[in-house]
């Protein structure tokens, strides 16, 4: 899309309305809202993805490991470890025990969904890959690392004492550029299911995007939700992600893919023209229609804007079809961070 189209997409005179920046916090749930089984799933996890990228720091550090030895470290204790047929039941399992019980409320279901989702659908697609034979290149390996340490993130922002050490950190001052996004998605090989996306990039901004890392794990939740949607109905395995700034105060997320004409019909059939509903909740093709509702609620969080109402018609977050395209938009506020405060994202 162009310069022009991007702009066109929404108003260009949105506002903050909050006082104080987000933080992050807000949308996370306790470890017991969950049953025992499904505490036990989620730990497991956890330590799963955390030792991934745990690992890598290890590695990276062994100034007498080769970079070729460093690979094979990677797809040996990695790669295997996530394509494992016990790890895999586990993702199956969890959260069915607490859904047993009976549908759980609105912030147990979002924790639960951006658990699931996240970084880790593309984890598995890597592993499964591989499992299949294809060959994981260099580039694909480090975006396993950097989307390990985001999942472990992402879970740690959405259960508030998973890791009670590591959340308080994160909850610390640590500014990330646009610079630190660009690293884990330009022109990068996703992988969901057995599909191989091409994700490219059209950036015009360069500055500061979040100030704590609390932050930056809400700010992901909501950009691999979108980008996961994105990779799922993609008509040629291309999904774009654009970023400019729209005016002194946000910065403006465009994530768009090509769209198979049975899809463009389906959601017309479930929407009935509005795409806006999708981010209402319970709307959903094969979910718990709560994904896009939760960006939602943390753009509005982030932006200040307590209705969905409000944050649709104003054009806060957003959808359209165009061009045979799926077209879907949010908005995060510009981190005007003094340079001594920025700290290089790990």
């Amino acid at each position: 899309m162009t310069h022009d189209e991007l702009i066109a997409l929404a108003p260009a005179e949105l506002d903050v309305r909050r006082t104080s920046r987000f933080d992050g916090t807000g949308h996370s749930v306790a470890l017991s809202r969950f049953v025992q089984s499904d505490q036990e799933l989620i730990r497991k996890t956890y330590a799963v993805v955390k030792r991934a990228y745990g690992l890598w720091l290890h590695i990276r550090d062994a100034a007498h490991l080769s970079d070729k030895h460093h690979e094979a470290l990677l797809h040996e204790h990695i790669l295997t470890e996530l394509r494992d047929r016990n790890f895999l039941l586990t993702l199956r399992d969890l959260g069915a025990a607490t859904y047993k019980l009976g549908t759980p409320p609105r912030e147990v279901r979002a924790a639960l969904h951006d658990i699931r989702g996240g970084a880790l659908l593309a984890l598995i697609g890597y592993a499964a890959a591989e499992g299949r034979g294809d060959a994981i290149s260099s580039a694909e390996l480090h975006s396993v690392i950097l989307r390990a340490r985001d999942h472990a993130r992402i879970m740690r922002n959405a259960i508030t004492d998973l890791d009670p050490t590591l959340r308080a950190i994160d909850a610390g001052v640590k500014t990330h550029t646009m610079l630190d996004f660009i690293d884990k998605w330009a022109n990068t090989t996703y992988r969901i299911g057995e599909r191989a996306i091409k994700v490219s990039t059209a950036l015009e901004y360069d500055g500061f995007v979040s100030h704590y890392d609390l932050e930056t794990a809400a700010l992901d939740r909501v950009l691999y939700n979108h980008v996961n949607n994105a990779a799922r109905f993609t008509a040629d395995d291309r999904v774009e992600i654009a970023a400019l700034p729209v005016n002194e105060r946000l910065v403006r997320w465009v994530i768009s893919n090509p769209l198979y004409p049975e899809h463009n019909v389906q959601l017309s059939e479930q929407v009935g023209g509005d795409l806006s509903k999708l981010y209402r909740g319970g709307l959903t093709r094969g979910g718990h229609g709560i994904g896009l509702n939760n960006c939602a609620a943390l753009v509005a969080d982030a932006v200040g804007v307590d209705d969905i109402d409000a944050l649709l018609s104003r054009g806060y977050v957003g959808a359209e079809i165009r061009d045979h395209h799926y077209v879907a938009w949010f908005h995060w506020p510009i981190c005007d961070a003094p340079e001594d405060e920025a700290i290089a994202a790990s």
